[in-house]
This record gives C-alpha cells, sequence and structure tokens, in this order.
C-alpha cells in the first residue's frame, strides 16, 4: 500500500474551461460522467488568467459567466462524496491589460523596457522573479488550499518564463550571478546566452520549490504536479529553463504531454504511434518510483474544437498502457466529454480506464524492461537537437532507433545520463549511443567498464566527439572502443552516397549481400580512420556518384579506406561502430539496408539471443515491463497498429499465430489481464532450461498477459 493517494493509479479528467464554460455548470453531470468512466481524479481550473472562483486578491479575476456560482466549492464536495480526487488547475502565465496596468512592475520586461507579451498578444507576462510569478502566486496557491479541500495543485505552464527577461529584478540578480549584463539581441539558444540560461534555469527551480512548499504546507498528501514538455521538446527545455530532469524530484507524479497530433514535432500532423509508449519510458526511466500519466486526451491540442481520430486514439492510450503509463484525458472546451462542442468521442477512454482499475494489482510498479538500453544524452539534446526535423542531430537518432526496436521486437528501456553509473546497467546486454555526441570524462569511464566486461555496444557518428558542456574533443573521446579515429571532415552523403560492402560479417545478414557490392548510404558521414588492425571493416565510405548525366554516373575507384561500419571487439565486449547516420537513416528513410544492419548489429553486439524474442508482425508492438519492486512479477503487452496505409487509420487488419518466447524462465503464476482470442502460455524446456511460449491466435487491439517468473536452471 503506498503511502499517498498520488503514489496510486491515477486515471483523470480534465476540462480545461473557456471562460463562457463556466455558465450554467452542473458538477452533478461532471460527476455522473467520471463514475461511468472509471476516472478516479478531476483536474478542473481554479484561476489565474481567469478566476473561476471567487477571488479578492488584488490580481483576482471573476470570469464574466460564473455569476454566483462557486464551481469549485460544488465540484469539491460532489468529487469527494463520490471517492474520486480533486486538482485545481493555476495558471500563472500572465494578465489583461486591466491588471496588468495596475502593477507593471510585477511582471517582465523586453531590453527597451515594454512588458513582455504571450499567447498572441493577448496576455502580459511574469518572469520568475517578478512578484506575479512568485510572491502572488503563493498567495493564490495559499488562498485555494485554505478555503478549498482540494487534493492538490496543478501548476499550468510552469514554464511561463521563456526566453530572456529584462526587468529590473532580472538584470540586478544576473548582475549579482556573473559580473555581467544580460546579452542584449542575438540567438537566445547560442552560446552567448549560455550563462543567462543557467542563471534562469536556478530561478525557475526556486519558482517550482516556492509553489510546491506553499502546497505542501497543507500537507504532504497534498499533490503539487505539472506538465513538463519530453525528451524531444528541444526549445521548451531551453527556453523556460525547465525540463523532466529538473522537474523529476519537484513533483508528485510526472506528467508529460503526448498528444497524437504531433506535440514534439510542430511540422507533423500525427505522432508516430511509438511516440506514446516513448514517452511513458522516458519518464520511467528517470524517477522509476513515481506516477507516469501521458497529458492526451479525445480532441487532441492542435484542433481543440473537433475530436482526435477516434481509433488512432484508442491505439495512442494502449500504447500508453503497455509501457507502465496511465492516462490524463484532457478537453479543451465544454463541462465534460459528454457537454461540448464536439461530443464524438465521449466515453471512448472507458474500456481502456476500466482496464487499468480492475488490473491495477497486476500493473502497478511495472516499468519498461529488456536486455537493451538506449543511452539519452540531455547535454546532447541541448547542444544538436532541433524541434524541426530537418535541422535535429539528435532525437531523430533516438527514433530511428525505436523504429528498429519496435519492428524487431526487442525490448528495451531509458539508460538516462542522469546519476549514469555501471551499476544503472545492470541487466543490460547491449547499449545503445545513438550520436550521444557530449559525454564526460566520468560516463566514457562507465562505458569502457562495461564493454570490457563483456558488454555489447553500438555507436554512431559524433559520439563522445565532444565533452559535457558542448566542448569539441580533438577525437572521438572512445576512439579505443570504436577503433578508428576521426579526420576532421564530415561529408555530406545525403544523396547519391554509397557503403562499399568489404566484408561478409553477421551485420549484413539476411541481406542478400552475394549479390550486391554497395548498400545505401545517407544523411552525413564523418571520414574516420581504422586504428586497430583487430577490427573488421565491414562497409566503407563511397564517393558522391552524382547521378547525371547517366553516362557519367561513375567514378574510377569506389573503394577508400574511411570505413563507415567498424565492429570489433573491446575487452570481453563487441563493439560496432557507424561513422554515419545509419540509426538516423531508420527513422527518416526506412530502406532496409538502414533497418537490416542496425538490427543485425543490436544482435551481434549482444553475442548471443536475448531472454525475450518474439515472432510477430512489425506492425505489432510488443511491450515488456517488470515490477520494480518485484523482480520477475511482468507484463507483456500487444498493440497492434496494423493497418491502412494512411494517417489517420480508420481500420485495424486482426494479425494472426504471435509467439512471444522468455527463455531461463520458470512459470509460477500467468493471468490473461486481456485477450481478444484464446491465449494460450505454457512452460517448455530447451536444451536443458526452461523457457515459456505464449501464443497469440489473433490480435485486434490489444492483449496483455501477467507472468510471475523466476530464473530457470540448467536441468542436471
Amino acid at each position: 500500500m503506498k503511502k499517498y493517494w498520488y503514489q496510486e493509479q491515477v486515471r483523470i479528467l480534465q476540462t480545461v474551461f473557456r471562460e463562457k464554460d463556466a455558465g450554467q455548470y452542473d458538477a452533478g453531470s461532471v460527476i455522473r460522467y467520471m463514475k461511468e468512466t472509471d476516472t478516479n481524479c478531476l483536474v478542473v481550473n481554479a484561476g489565474g488568467v481567469v478566476d473561476f472562483f471567487p477571488n479578492n486578491l488584488e490580481m483576482g479575476k471573476a470570469g464574466h459567466f460564473m455569476g454566483s456560482q462557486d464551481i469549485l466549492k460544488d465540484l469539491t464536495r460532489e468529487c469527494h462524496e463520490n471517492g474520486i480526487r480533486i486538482i485545481a488547475r493555476v495558471d500563472f502565465r500572465g494578465v489583461d491589460k486591466e491588471r496588468y496596468e495596475r502593477q507593471p512592475h510585477w511582471f517582465g520586461q523586453n531590453e527597451d523596457g515594454s512588458p513582455l507579451m504571450g499567447w498572441n498578444d493577448r496576455i502580459y507576462r511574469p518572469c520568475y522573479t517578478s512578484f506575479y510569478g512568485s510572491g502572488h502566486a503563493e498567495q493564490f496557491l495559499e488562498k485555494l488550499l485554505r478555503e478549498y479541500d482540494l487534493d492538490g495543485v496543478w501548476e499550468n505552464c510552469v514554464i511561463f518564463g521563456f526566453g530572456p527577461c529584462y526587468c529590473p529584478d532580472c538584470r540586478e540578480s544576473f548582475r549579482a550571478y556573473s559580473g555581467q549584463e544580460i546579452p542584449s539581441g542575438g540567438d537566445y539558444y547560442s552560446e552567448e546566452f549560455r550563462e543567462y540560461r543557467e542563471w534562469k534555469s536556478i530561478y525557475a527551480k526556486k519558482h517550482m520549490d516556492r509553489m510546491r512548499d506553499a502546497v505542501k504546507r497543507f500537507g504532504e498528501d497534498k499533490a503539487y504536479v505539472s506538465e513538463i514538455f519530453g525528451m524531444y521538446h528541444v526549445s521548451t527545455s531551453l527556453s523556460s529553463g525547465i525540463d523532466l530532469y529538473d522537474a523529476k524530484d519537484k513533483f508528485d507524479f510526472l506528467v508529460s504531454p503526448l498528444f497524437l497530433d504531433g506535440s514534439a514535432q510542430p511540422d507533423k500532423k500525427y505522432e508516430d504511434f511509438s511516440h506514446a509508449s516513448s514517452g511513458i519510458r522516458f519518464l520511467k526511466a528517470i524517477a522509476p518510483d513515481k506516477q507516469s500519466v501521458a497529458l492526451t486526451g479525445g480532441n487532441g491540442t492542435k484542433w481543440r474544437y473537433v475530436t482526435a481520430p477516434r481509433l488512432e486514439s484508442r491505439i495512442w492510450m494502449w500504447e500508453v498502457v503497455s509501457a507502465g503509463g496511465t492516462l490524463w484525458n484532457t478537453y479543451f472546451n465544454g463541462q465534460h466529454p459528454g457537454k461540448t462542442i464536439d461530443r464524438r468521442n465521449a466515453g471512448f477512454e472507458q474500456e481502456i480506464y476500466r482496464y487499468l482499475k480492475d488490473k491495477e494489482t497486476y500493473l502497478m510498479n511495472q516499468v519498461p524492461a529488456g536486455e537493451i538500453g538506449i543511452f539519452y544524452s540531455r547535454q546532447t539534446r541541448d547542444v544538436f537537437g532541433n524541434d524541426r526535423l530537418e535541422e535535429d542531430e539528435y532525437g531523430s537518432f533516438i527514433k530511428g532507433v525505436e523504429r528498429v526496436l519496435f519492428a524487431c521486437h526487442m525490448p528495451y528501456r531509458f539508460v538516462p545520463d542522469l546519476d549514469f553509473s555501471y551499476e544503472k546497467l545492470g541487466g543490460i546486454k547491449v547499449l545503445l549511443l545513438p550520436n550521444a555526441a557530449c559525454l564526460s570524462e566520468e560516463q566514457m569511464d562507465v562505458i569502457r567498464r562495461f564493454v570490457e566486461a563483456g558488454g555489447g555496444l553500438v555507436a554512431s557518428y559524433r559520439t563522445s566527439l565532444y565533452d559535457e558542456k558542448g566542448k569539441q574533443r580533438p577525437d572521438f573521446g572512445l576512439k579505443e572502443v570504436f577503433g578508428c579515429s576521426f579526420t576532421g571532415i564530415t561529408k555530406d552523403t545525403g544523396s547519391d552516397s554509397y557503403q562499399k560492402i568489404r566484408m561478409k560479417h553477421p551485420i549484413l545478414e539476411g541481406m542478400d549481400i552475394d549479390r550486391t557490392e554497395m548498400i545505401m548510404n545517407e544523411e552525413k558521414t564523418l571520414l574516420c580512420t581504422k586504428q586497430r588492425t583487430d577490427y573488421t571493416t565491414v562497409c566503407t565510405y563511397v564517393p558522391l556518384i552524382y547521378n547525371q548525366p547517366p553516362e557519367y554516373a561513375w567514378i574510377p575507384d569506389e573503394n577508400t579506406d574511411y570505413p563507415t561500419i567498424l565492429a570489433g571487439q573491446y575487452g570481453k565486449g563487441r563493439v560496432i561502430y557507424f561513422s554515419n547516420q545509419t540509426d538516423k537513416a531508420c527513422f527518416t528513410n526506412g530502406h532496409e539496408d538502414f533497418v537490416n544492419t542496425y538490427r543485425n548489429a543490436v544482435q551481434w553486439a549482444a553475442g548471443g539471443e536475448f531472454k525475450v524474442t518474439a515472432d510477430a508482425p512489425e506492425g505489432v508492438h510488443i511491450s515488456l515491463t517488470e515490477n520494480n519492486e518485484a523482480p520477475g512479477k511482468m507484463v507483456i503487452s500487444f498493440v497492434n497498429t496494423t493497418s491502412g496505409p494512411f494517417r489517420p487509420v480508420r481500420s485495424l487488419q486482426p494479425v494472426f499465430h504471435l509467439e512471444v518466447r522468455i527463455r531461463n524462465a520458470v512459470l509460477k503464476e500467468s493471468v490473461i489481464l486481456r485477450e481478444e482470442s484464446m491465449i494460450e502460455i505454457t512452460q517448455e524446456e530447451k536444451q536443458g532450461k526452461k523457457q515459456i511460449l505464449i501464443r497469440v491466435p489473433m490480435l485486434q487491439e490489444f492483449s496483455a498477459i501477467y507472468l510471475d517468473t523466476e530464473e530457470g536452471g540448467v536441468k542436471e
């Protein structure tokens, strides 16, 4: 039993009020909807931009449609009478002109002294040092919690202090911190602003600490939470000074925006389905003991007045659940999903919430498991990442790796550089470094030790070429592990580019290489020279071969001494280094040459079979989670994404005859959590070792099983 309610499973509903939604508010209708859908927590607007409760503070602003209602009082009473938790949404991102003019010195300023504006210039913004964002915000929380029996506070848009602020308080504080003035003009994301960004991050953390302390003064059982953008949101974390690493110790459970309609990629209509589970995997990696919640919803975030595609939304939610997460169903208008502008998705979460509720005993404490670890480097993200795919040099590498692992049914988990240590690599057979450019000496020591002891390593492109501050080294910090040195030359291999096959190797298995002399190359390639004679050059860089005019589409010599794929053994461990961007190309291109070489690299680096393997179509996402308090108690989930060629998905194609094997395992107990056909679970013996075989005859949408296992010994 957990100590506080927010450590248990939460199934959340939120309707983000527009001002007019407060008119004739029906609290009873909201509660009825929540009970019908097995929702156990409500997030409701309290105020900030507009107040939905009587607020006599100086900056209070009652909504025009409130009348004599006290919505917060009514909802708090109704929720608690029905065993439902209630969290108040507060928002300190700014105020309208009338309130700003009362106390203009409470808010932020541009360099020329004009007010900071935001959100289509409709509100006047504070900064983290301003009184509105600190002292007033604290008074606001104290008033709320003193007058209402709330279960917690959600501070919406805690990242409100984005970009530079030149108000007198910020100028004075930064001068005291650095001895310098705030940089003038220029690119806020550049090196010129680095020290200012570091200073602002300190004040952002102070803001979160102050708000948390204000909430906790009313009891440890009061939750303090906020949504923090995730692992791929580069500009948001740099601009605001807050990301998930900073937030993990501030909030009582972790919430990340994971909307289907492209919240992490501004120029993309719909995210890959795997993005939903990827976000949860990352939350679980940085805070495995806290609830991980996907902020998503029935009407998306880009088109807030109409429903998100219904079937896609269900698949999306199952993806979240499969990684051990839970859900926050958000609507951006109306009083609840059944009483809003577009009601077509009302109740669509019911089956999934009921699954979470009914199977909570088995699902609690489940965290992503697997013998493959993807190393996540926040510093590399900050230096080389970009929200736009065409400019990104980090997140897209990870997405390419994930695409391969999902398609090939290889269970994995993230290994963040937060408190990175050798002990954190326990249970991992292969560590993947997708363009982990910025590594410290301490991190490289851990990686060397891991490989020397027998761990597999797959690395790419600029990995270890920079220190943890983003300063370039003269050569790879891990050059002795990679078996090569960087010449300092980077080639654009975005088109008309190839890799010459130089040696048969398991990394090319299943690629019919007896019938080709080259495989594809794309993106960019570092020219490197081999330094270890005991390493194998599998493929080499081919100079550009222009395709026009066709008569001249050839070069005198396709052979070079620059390896693109290098394989070897370092200590007891196997190493594959890609000098190009094979992992990124698995996402941006998807050609089988990239996918197959990366899959084979992971398999070869492992030095043997993985414990969990599967035989299933690529459109089936198979996830493995394990109880972090009771090893061996695991959940295997199957999400079907097999459909027609276009997004959004309108129908799913059922798939048949799926199999999963868990090697060296003895089955103590099994429970079918959800099935769409008669799932069979049997204990077998192979080569003197026990293994568990799972057969799923048919999968339409989602199935899951719980297994309690122990390690299977060798037969005497």
